[in-house]
């Protein structure tokens, strides 16, 4: 049986309060966030690159979402990370991500 996944949508800034820290979060909503955050890192430290190889697992978004796939994302014209499973159909994208802690893009001191 092929199991279709819907595509996850996720504004970055739901799992922050006003300062920027991780709001406290449920078992399942920290395993989530723990897999965005691991894609915003690698996507926003190599930025510049058309697409990522995420050093991320596609079973780590939920125990009864495991395919063992590698995750790989890129970031859009329009500042929106988007993630797909090289595998499977699971994918996503992430907004609002830019400035975070998990922003990891080179900065530019004038």
């Amino acid at each position: 049986m092929i199991e279709k996944y819907m595509a996850l949508k996720t504004d970055f800034r739901h799992f922050l309060d006003e300062a920027g820290n991780v709001v406290e979060l449920t078992k399942q909503a920290k395993t989530i966030f723990k897999f965005l955050s691991k894609i915003v890192s690698a996507v926003s430290e190599n930025i510049e690159q058309p697409m990522i190889d995420v050093d991320l697992n596609c079973n780590t978004r939920a125990e009864q979402l495991s395919c063992g796939g590698s995750i790989e994302g890129k970031c859009s014209a329009i500042d929106m990370i988007e993630w797909h499973c090289d595998t499977c159909e699971a994918s996503g994208t992430i907004s609002n991500w830019q400035g975070s802690l998990w922003d990891k893009q080179a900065r530019i001191l004038h």
